[in-house]
């Protein structure tokens, strides 16, 4: 009975006020700001709104909750009102699972808002699976609903050039501005360089562009011309911001290719303790059966190399993901991530976590990997034997991530760099294949079972693991959405 009243009212709402539309001429660009923080104080509120309307901005986006204080002191002003809602990262699943409980939240929000004639549209949704078609043949059923109700218009907030809903903004996080859109959100951490991503920007003549409200604030004090720029174009007068000099900034500190100095450091201190590392090193890829057999006969008992090995591997493991992820997820692609699995920002919501979380999860594998090779295996005695088995095919590492790094800084083919990346994942299976149809050769019986139980359950394992993921609609979506936005 309430869901009726509900839409009882908002459908009377949609008759009685007339439809709301961000129609403008198409040679006009209007201004807006994005108010992230409003002050609460009635006196702040109008003083703050009085110096919007002077510069010239005519468009106001708002984050909701909105408090009835900013309402009322809104319909003073000659200002238009966007209000957006918090949905992030929506999937084409989670659409088509919560259907009807998306559709009802919606409706509950937009009664928030209906009586509020400055109210002239409705942000639903930001950086979600817009760019797929069957998340907007999904997300349609729900915006047609909505229409019924609402005679606003509704937009979403992108970090790619996709176009959804009424209307889509693009949101500007760097130095770059796409072509042929006609809606921004300038949003990125302020810089003397943003004279001439402003004077480009405006003058490419777009529908609309939004300033965010703490960018606009620290851009006012970069560029004092700002404030000026903006009201000679309110007058019709063409956008011009003088350009400052920019100085060159100090070198950034590049703390993964501190981590990489640190792992060759302590290939010296490695050699420095085993006296026998290096001709090892040279019997293991030449001699490989000599080597085996030193191993196996416990002729060769140091754990220092294998203990070396094992944690460098682990650590080139962070690296790789970190470079994978540098490359192919963006900033907001990251929030998208961290949205959907808060845990493992062990470090914050930044692309050292995901280092940390690469580097721990090759620890986990590792362990499991060595027990499931040593315990079922009566030909090796000693666990020192199944670490130096597996560990010593890592040495590979080193050329593999070297390689990856030195592209990598360069701005290297992303396409080697994959292809570097999966060599690496394969040298690590290839590993526990190796130690597998090594240890076996010593075993005096059930040779075959050993090598099943191990490196066929394995592979079986890692299959199996493959097609849960490639079949998982909720993990194809989460990863289409982190690599994309």
């Amino acid at each position: 009975m309430k869901r009726i009243s509900t839409y009882l009212l908002l459908f009377l709402i949609w008759v009685l006020i007339p439809k709301a539309s961000i129609s403008v001429n198409a040679q006009e660009t209007i201004l807006g700001i994005s108010w992230s923080n409003p002050p609460t104080e009635s006196n702040q509120i109008s003083n703050q709104l009085s110096f919007f309307e002077q510069i010239g901005i005519d468009f106001l986006e708002i984050k909701h909750p909105v408090s009835p204080t900013l309402l009322d002191s809104l319909s003073n002003y000659p200002l238009q009102v966007l209000v957006r809602f918090n949905n992030k990262y929506l999937t084409t699943s989670e659409v088509r699972e919560n259907r009807n409980e998306i559709t009802r939240q919606f409706s509950s929000l937009i009664l928030e808002y209906a009586e509020h004639e400055t109210v002239i549209a409705y942000g639903l949704y930001s950086y979600s699976q817009s760019f797929n078609a069957e998340f907007i043949e999904e997300f349609e059923t729900i915006s047609n609903e909505l229409n019924q109700i609402s005679n606003r218009e509704f937009y979403e907030i992108t970090s790619g050039p996709y176009n959804a809903l009424d209307f889509s903004i693009y949101e500007i996080k760097s130095d770059s501005i796409p072509n042929d859109l006609s809606a921004f959100l300038l949003s990125k951490e302020p810089s003397k360089k943003d004279a001439d991503l402003l004077n480009k920007l405006i003058n490419q003549n777009p529908r609309l562009v939004f300033f965010e409200s703490d960018w606009f604030s620290k851009a006012i004090q970069l560029h004092p011309n700002l404030i000026s720029a903006l009201k000679n174009f309110d007058n019709g007068n063409e956008f011009i911001l003088p350009l400052k000099r920019v100085e060159t900034s100090p070198t950034q500190f590049n703390w993964f290719i501190f981590v990489f100095v640190l792992i060759w450091i302590s290939v010296g201190i490695h050699i420095l303790f085993s006296q026998t590392y290096k001709p090892l090193i040279f019997r293991f890829f030449t001699g490989h059966r000599f080597f085996v057999d030193d191993v196996m006969r416990y002729r060769e008992r140091s754990y220092i190399s294998g203990i070396f090995l094992f944690f460098q591997h682990a650590i080139f493991t962070g690296l790789v993901v970190y470079i994978f992820s540098s490359l192919h997820i963006s900033e907001t692609g990251l929030d998208a991530l961290y949205s959907a699995i808060p845990q493992i920002a062990l470090f914050g919501e930044n692309y050292f976590s995901l280092f940390v979380i690469g580097t721990l999860f090759s620890i986990f594998a590792q362990v499991i990997a060595l027990a499931w090779l040593y315990f079922p295996s009566t030909s090796m005695s000693h666990f020192s034997q199944t670490l130096t088995l597996f560990t010593w095919v890592f040495h590979i590492d080193f050329l593999i991530v070297s390689v990856m790094l030195i592209l990598f800084l360069s701005g290297g083919s992303a396409t080697l760099i994959l292809f570097l990346g999966l060599l690496f994942v394969l040298n690590w299976l290839f590993a526990f294949f190796l130690t597998s149809f090594d240890s076996s050769k010593y075993l005096i019986e059930k040779r075959a079972s050993y090598i099943f139980y191990t490196f066929g359950l394995h592979t079986i394992l890692n299959i199996g693991l493959l097609i849960l993921i490639f079949s998982s609609n909720s993990i194809n979506d989460l990863l289409e959405l982190i690599i994309i936005l």
